[in-house]
Parts: C-alpha cells; sequence; structure tokens
C-alpha cells in the first residue's frame, strides 16, 4: 500500500533493544520506566529507517533523517537515564546525579561532545536472562 509506513521501535536498534531489555526486568525503577516513556515517545511516531537507502531524495530520505534524528535523541535519553541509575562505567562524576539533571547535561551536549563522552564511557545495562 502506499503512504502505509511501520512506527521505529525499540528493536530497530541494538542500543534501544538492550534497554528495552532492561527496562523489562526492571519495571519497578520510576526512572527507568520514565526513560522507557520519554524513548517511546520519541521513536513512535518516527516511520522505521529504509531497508534500501534511495539517494534520490524523497520519503525514504526523510524518513531516513527521522529515524536519525530520533536515534540521536534517543541516545541522549539513554545516557541520562544510565547516569541517574549507576549503569556508567566508568562513572562519569564521583557522585550519582538526579534524573531531571542528567537529561539537562546530555541534552545540552553538543555531537561532539557527546561522543567524547560516549567514547570514554560505556553503558552496563545489567544482563537480562534470556527465557
Amino acid at each position: 500500500m502506499v503512504g502505509v509506513w511501520l512506527s521505529m521501535n525499540f528493536r530497530d536498534v541494538p542500543n534501544l533493544l538492550k534497554f528495552e531489555q532492561h527496562a523489562r526486568s526492571h519495571s519497578a525503577d520510576e526512572i527507568v520506566i520514565d526513560c522507557y516513556k520519554r524513548i517511546r515517545d520519541v521513536i513512535a511516531p518516527v516511520p522505521k529507517p529504509p531497508s534500501v537507502l534511495d539517494f534520490g531524495g524523497g520519503p525514504a530520505l526523510d524518513s531516513l533523517k527521522a529515524s536519525c534524528e530520533a536515534v540521536e535523541k534517543s541516545t541522549r535519553l539513554l545516557w541520562a537515564c544510565a547516569a541517574a541509575t549507576d549503569q556508567i562505567v566508568p562513572r562519569l562524576w564521583d557522585y550519582l546525579p538526579d534524573y531531571e539533571s542528567s537529561i539537562a547535561y546530555f541534552q545540552g551536549l553538543n555531537d561532539l561532545e557527546l561522543m567524547a563522552v560516549t567514547k570514554q564511557h560505556h553503558i552496563t545495562w545489567e544482563e537480562v536472562e534470556q527465557v
């Protein structure tokens, strides 16, 4: 059908899938669940990235741009959640920041600053047992 598209979801991006699994096993954690909902709100209105890239422009390129922007926004939310729940190694700071401050910090970084932070540190979502 022309004009019908599927929404982007957590399974479309490996880091988001890992976080989704973490969120499902930590459903009592308010920060994790809030972040999950925020990310879902960012990616749900975005079409899945195209499977074949058409450099001729048009809808496929617009879809790719929208999905890239959604991944970038979600990445900032993921890092904020990880910082506030002590899931970053090595730790960014000597203290555990509150969630809202962490969101403000990661949203305030420009792209190069974000890349520098994520290169020196990594998120260690607890391993989730596969059923």
